[in-house]
């Protein structure tokens, strides 16, 4: 079993292998994913009929896999890749990351606004499909790295935010 965090929130996942392919159990429910395939710093699968993509790096804080949107933080291990983003913060540093290539439709914020955790910060557009990208944490947007119409790459930090009162 490992642990993953997202939006502060721990979540117990266990692995299951079947002749089929692999059962991921996240906090109970079970997820059948079949045809995984390893790529440069991702892997591809199939969940039912569809199909996914998800981005993996390891940094300081554990191990980030973004998967439609969302960034999952592993601490307690790491994955094997073959070309790991470079800088990529964990989800505790502040740092809000691009989850996957694409491009920047709209902000909903601006430096020295307050944010909670879980609130929308931007909206990526990526295989044309948009992703809310949110804040890891309560705090204070210190610093915006990206603009409406930029390109970014995975692992673009695009918000910087603080805990109140922090020196960050």
């Amino acid at each position: 079993m490992a642990k993953i965090v997202l939006d502060g929130i721990a979540r117990e996942v266990v692995l299951e292998r079947t002749t089929d392919g692999i059962v991921v159990v996240v906090d109970g429910r079970r997820h059948e994913v079949r045809d995984v395939i390893p790529l440069s710093g991702s892997f591809s699968f199939m969940l039912g009929s569809e199909s996914r993509v998800v981005f993996v790096s390891n940094n300081a804080g554990g191990t980030q896999l973004s998967l439609c949107g969302r960034t999952y933080l592993r601490a307690d291990a790491r994955v094997d890749t073959d070309a790991p983003a470079i800088g990529v913060g964990g989800a505790s540093d502040g740092r809000v990351q691009a989850p996957m290539p694409g491009g920047i439709i709209a902000l909903h914020v601006k430096e020295g606004d307050h944010v909670t955790a879980g609130q929308s910060v931007a909206v990526l557009e990526s295989m044309k499909m948009h992703n809310e990208i949110t804040s890891p944490m309560e705090g204070v947007v210190r610093r915006v790295h990206t603009k409406v119409g930029e390109q970014v790459p995975f692992g673009h930090v695009l918000v910087e935010v603080a805990a109140e009162g922090s020196d960050k």
